[in-house]
């Protein structure tokens, strides 16, 4: 285990009154003129990641870092500055130094904002953990660690395998000028499973509980107990291998059954990403993209067929986009983003969302005290619908049951789009068949949201919890997606 560095150990920032003898501080020291706004952000977080290749030592790492973000609004221009947590002087010192970058600031942009006043909210809040993920013995982890990676590779021609933990817990304190004060402690906890089996110049890959780095809750260790992985592990293992002999898809149009893990990233890339309203203001052209939506689209754009329903909502328990308040303290609300298949609003922030005289939707996210908060997700997904997925299947009739990410490709505006999913299943008269390997699909985001014919019932349902990259400089957001198996027409398939 890697020691844990720095000067400060894990608890510090436990007591809000800790907490709030810094954020007045800092906040005390966030004035002068022209100053029209300040908050501030005391953030402390401890990782611990477990990962192990089959055959190799594993690598386990906690790390812990505690400081102070501030973040000012002078003459409508935007200072921020970040801290490590040093002696008492640190807080003020962060303000000082974002009184004087938006003092700079002011004096170059030529564009101004304004926040709209808003009542003070104050509050509390915890995730529901029932044991501790950093209280488990690692003998508890390793020997876990140990028997999943001994089933995934039981196959003989499984030649790789890979697993791990992650959890992560924080203690999260906001106060501002308008007088909000509140205090969040987060847990997460996760773990990730690949197999990659290969013969005669042919490799492929299996995954659990979803491809794109595993899966994490807002839950503590039950969450990895609950996802029974040693037998899921020998399923992954045993899928690889079939894989190398499964044949291929004919390339055309075809209909799908897209699984809720694949119906995630499609989610997250052309849904999240293009519905982030600092990308269609261009805030972020520079590196993330843009959008293909517009600041006017809400009422006016159809973005998919009347099947769509997509939702933000950072309230419902259990996911990585759960929380109460957001990092610039909107308190979290369920809000629809597209409703019978038209935009009816856009992921934002008090500063975004203002410069088209909306109010936010709580969407203001930030990797941590050393970064000013900017849109990403929440929890974002698609509104389940009815039935089951063997219902859906009968419905679909011919084409494809598909899912689990293998390979994506997105350009900037999030328009046009192709995927690849690790794993692909033929479906004649409703019946599930023949498995296929290397299956790919493409199109464009209305299309493809246009072309949705039904989604199944909630017992279908599953969430899945994602990192995210964004800003500059960049910073990961951490959210949560999530839908049921989806039947899609007339989609082109056999693209990459």
């Amino acid at each position: 285990m890697t020691p844990r560095p720095g000067p400060h150990s894990w608890g510090e920032t436990a007591d809000p009154r800790t907490a709030d003898a810094l954020l007045e501080a800092a906040l005390d020291a966030a004035t002068g003129p022209g100053v029209d706004h300040a908050d501030v952000r005391l953030v402390e977080c401890e990782e611990l990641r477990l990962y192990a290749h089959h055959g190799a030592a594993p690598d386990e790492r906690v790390e812990h870092n505690l400081g102070i973000g501030v973040r000012v609004l002078l003459d409508g221009a935007w200072g921020f500055a970040g801290l490590p947590l040093g002696d008492h002087t640190t807080a003020r010192e962060a303000a000082h130094r974002a009184v004087a970058n938006a003092t700079e600031a002011a004096r170059v942009n030529t564009e101004r904002v304004t926040l709209p006043a808003r009542t003070a909210v104050t509050g509390r809040f915890s995730t529901p953990v029932r044991t501790d993920p950093f209280a488990v013995p690692a003998q508890e982890r390793y020997a876990l660690l140990d028997a999943v990676l001994a089933a995934a590779t039981a196959p003989a021609r499984v030649v790789s395998a890979q697993a791990g933990f992650n959890a992560k817990r924080q203690h999260r304190h906001f106060a501002d000028t308008e007088g909000s004060r509140q205090h969040q402690d987060f847990t997460e906890s996760g773990a990730m499973l690949m197999a990659f089996a290969a013969d005669r110049g042919q490799v492929q890959r299996r995954s659990y509980p979803n491809s794109f780095h595993g899966n994490t809750a807002a839950a503590g260790w039950e969450y990895v107990r609950s996802l029974d992985l040693v037998e899921e592990a020998a399923r992954v293992g045993d899928e690889a291998v079939a894989l190398l002999t499964a044949p291929t898809a004919d390339p055309g149009i075809a209909d799908l059954v897209i699984g809720p893990a694949q119906m995630s990233l499609q989610i997250h890339e052309s849904c999240g990403h293009a519905l982030e309203l600092d990308r269609i203001l261009g805030d972020e052209a520079n590196y993330a993209g843009t959008s293909f939506i517009t600041k006017d689209a809400i009422g006016a754009l159809r973005y998919g067929s009347e099947a769509v329903d997509i939702t933000a909502d950072p309230t419902l328990p259990g996911t990585r986009g759960t929380f109460a308040f957001d990092d610039e303290g909107t308190p979290a609300a369920r809000r629809p983003l597209v409703t019978r298949g038209v935009v009816r609003d856009f992921l934002s922030h008090r500063d975004s969302a203002a410069r088209i005289g909306r109010a936010p939707i709580g969407a203001a996210r930030s990797d941590g005290w050393a970064y000013p908060p900017v849109c990403f997700a929440t929890n974002v997904f698609l509104e389940p619908g009815r039935g089951s997925t063997g219902e859906l299947l009968e419905r679909l009739g011919d084409g494809y049951l598909i899912d689990d990410n293998r390979s994506w490709s997105i350009d900037e505006r999030r328009l046009n789009f192709q995927f690849g999913t690790e794993v692909a299943y033929e479906v004649r008269n409703g019946r599930k068949g023949r498995l296929l390997r290397d299956f790919s699909y493409g199109g464009t985001t209305p299309q493809f949201w246009g072309s949705v014919e039904a989604v199944a019932g909630p017992e279908e349902f599953k969430a899945f919890g994602m990192p995210c990259g964004k800003g500059e400089p960049k910073q990961w957001g951490f959210l949560g997606h999530g839908a049921a198996p989806t039947l899609v027409r007339g989609v082109r398939i056999g693209v990459a």
